[in-house]
This record gives structure tokens, sequence and C-alpha cells, in this order.
């Protein structure tokens, strides 16, 4: 028997859950060493809540009855599905709205996860010569540096809790209907 998205979000938000269980142990860090344990059992506790996501997701796809649910990969392509299939669901509804809404546990995840994936930016090289006598022109509309979010154990835990929340509660009231 093949295993189900419904399976996989429980078990992702197991693993995470054991992540968060397991960083928590970790005596607060003293060494490089334990600072890099730690770091990388958080880290892994982010990745863990992304394939959450993304199963979950999938999830309400099978749900909805939706032909290939396993090719949804981002909020955007369930929306899009489920609007092809003429169905609205307010859990999709509430979803976007957390993800987009800045600061909240899912914007947070998702940017943290963004961020992970991400290279370093390379910095605009300065010319080592100026010229005399001219006003440096500078740009007043640089782009917003978007604030770096610092993982830690509570975080970690309040991004898992309140993503387990919301499934449950989710997945009770679809299953009213």
């Amino acid at each position: 028997m093949a295993i189900s998205n419904f399976s996989l979000v429980n078990q992702k938000l197991a693993f995470a859950k054991s992540l968060c269980d397991l960083a928590r142990g970790i005596a607060p860090p003293a060494t490089s060493a334990e600072r890099l344990r730690q770091d990388a059992v958080l880290s892994s506790g982010v990745y863990q809540l992304s394939l959450a996501f993304h199963f979950y997701l999938r999830e309400i796809a099978d749900r909805c009855f939706l032909k290939n649910s396993g090719a949804i990969n981002s909020l955007a392509e369930l929306q899009l599905a489920l609007a092809q299939n003429d169905k609205f669901l307010s859990e999709v509804s509430e979803l976007d709205e957390l993800a987009a809404r800045s600061g909240s546990w899912l914007e947070q995840l998702q940017r943290y996860a963004q961020n992970s994936l991400e290279s370093p930016r390379k910095e605009k090289e300065r010319k080592s010569f100026q010229q005399d006598n001219l006003i440096i022109a500078v740009g007043i509309t640089a782009e917003e540096e978007v604030q770096a979010v610092c993982l830690t154990v509570e975080l970690l835990e309040s991004w898992q809790d309140s993503f387990r929340a919301l499934v449950l509660r989710q997945r009770d009231t679809s299953a009213e209907f």
C-alpha cells in the first residue's frame, strides 16, 4: 500500500517535533562544535516543516479529488488547480493569508527556508578612483533588506506547534463537510 500525503504530513511533523526535542536537549552552546550541532538540528527541523507544508498542499488537493496532486509544489499551484476546477477552500485562503502576512509563522518559515537555498549576494564593486568635484549619487530607494530570522529552539517549536494546530483544525473542519 502506498503512503498517503496525509501520512507524510504526520510523519514530517513528528520528525520536526523530534528534532525540536533533540535541540532542546543540547546544552546551551558554549563551543563552536556545540553551536554547529544545534544549528544542524534546528535547520533540519525547518527542512522537515517545509516538507510537511509541501505534502499538506498535496493532501488538500487529494481531499478535493484534484487530478495529479503529486505535481503540486507550491501554494500558487494549488490555488491554480483549484480555480481550474471551480473550487474554493477557506483552508487555502487561510494558508495564503498566513504566507502573505509579514511576521506570521508561515511567512517566517518560508522566508527562512528560501534564504537557506540562496547563495550569498556579491557586493557591488566600487571604483578605485573617484573624480574630484563630482557629487556622488546615492540611491535612496535601495532595496529594503529583509530582516533575517534568527533560528532558535523556541522559534522552531513555535512554528511546529502552530503548523500542527493548523493542520489538525483544518482536518477537523474538512471532515465535517
